[in-house]
């Protein structure tokens, strides 16, 4: 299972390819806002996949466990500033890396 193909397949529809959110969906969570989505435990999570969050949010029952952990990880990456930003700007005079 790929949680980038799932998230496509199932949720990019609303909340768009960047997680941000459509702007024509109502009231659509920003899966980038990382205030948001450190506040959300994975079961949290998983439950409002498999339950939906009506009226606007479809119910997705029919994700198994395996299914549900891929994509919960993906969502959770769409929160997450890259590797380069965590590192913050090389200093002054530093040698970059050989190739």
């Amino acid at each position: 299972m790929d949680g980038a193909r799932l998230y496509a397949q199932h949720c990019a529809r609303c909340h768009g390819p960047d997680g941000k959110g459509l702007k024509e969906v109502p009231g659509v969570r920003d899966l980038t806002d990382a205030n948001l989505m450190g506040m959300l435990t994975d079961d949290r999570v998983k439950a409002t996949i498999r339950m939906g969050k009506p009226p606007t949010m479809p119910a997705f029952a029919h994700f198994a466990e395996p299914s549900l952990k891929v994509l919960v990880a993906f969502v959770r990456q769409l929160s997450s500033p890259p590797a380069a930003a965590l590192a913050g700007p090389a200093p002054l005079g530093a040698t970059p890396p050989a190739p």
